[in-house]
């Protein structure tokens, strides 16, 4: 298919989510956490449990793969430390090495640059795990924007990271599309101002998608440049 140029479009860029919407990177997550869990003497989760606890940054995960053993009771500041300071080298260890981009996601982006969109990563993911994600998954020649979960104080649901990428993209939030896998994109984009668009196939904390109230719900990255092409 042959795209138009931006000057056709409505949209000047696109605003993308990364774990569960360009990567799968439940893999090196799981692995990650259940090392953590082993360093401090606890059984392995299930990697489809652990799923569930991704998309709201690191200690969400931390504190969510800590809490299964304590029946509800309030974890001990003593065990989060702990677990903090396992955690981070055990990622760095794995971080992209079984992570791999969902399928349509290549040729999605390939898409959007020929239609002239600028493109940025929106993630509540931290900076030190990002960055070195994007460059060995080869997604970062793509990015001219790249906004992490401490690149400020607030992170998604929070409309703060999507005004910020389009403020780095210099374009106007109207004239910009989010594309995610959960409601907290959803909530983060819609709050921005943005259209919203939603991929059915990631995390959202185990549940569906298919009722938040967003533009369209696309099955990959490659259908929502369609999408945008065709809006």
């Amino acid at each position: 298919m042959t795209f138009a140029q931006n000057n056709s479009l409505s949209a000047d860029a696109v605003l993308l989510d990364l774990d569960g919407t360009l990567l799968d990177t439940i893999p090196d997550l799981a692995h990650a956490a259940n090392a953590m869990r082993a360093d401090l003497g606890l059984t392995a989760l299930p990697q489809s449990l652990i799923a569930t606890y991704v998309g709201r940054g690191v200690d969400n995960l931390i504190q969510r793969s800590l809490a299964e053993d304590l029946e509800g009771a309030p974890i001990p500041e003593e065990l989060l430390v702990r677990g903090r300071a396992s955690f981070f080298p055990r990622y760095h260890e794995v971080n992209g090495q079984k992570a791999v981009l969902f399928e349509g996601v290549l040729s999605g982006l390939q898409q959007m640059q020929k239609m002239g969109l600028k493109l940025a990563v929106v993630t509540n993911k931290a900076t030190e795990f990002t960055l070195p994600l994007l460059a060995r998954t080869g997604l970062a020649p793509f990015m001219q924007a790249v906004v992490c979960g401490d690149t400020l104080t607030e992170r998604k649901p929070h409309p703060a990271p999507m005004l910020h990428a389009c403020q780095q993209l210099g374009v106007a939030p109207a004239r910009s599309i989010v594309v995610g896998d959960s409601m907290h994109d959803a909530a983060s984009g819609i709050a921005a101002g943005c259209r919203v668009l939603i991929v059915p196939y990631g995390y959202n904390e185990g549940q569906s998608v298919q009722t938040l109230d967003v533009d369209a719900i696309v099955e990959t990255i490659e259908a929502a440049a369609t999408w945008i092409s065709s809006h």
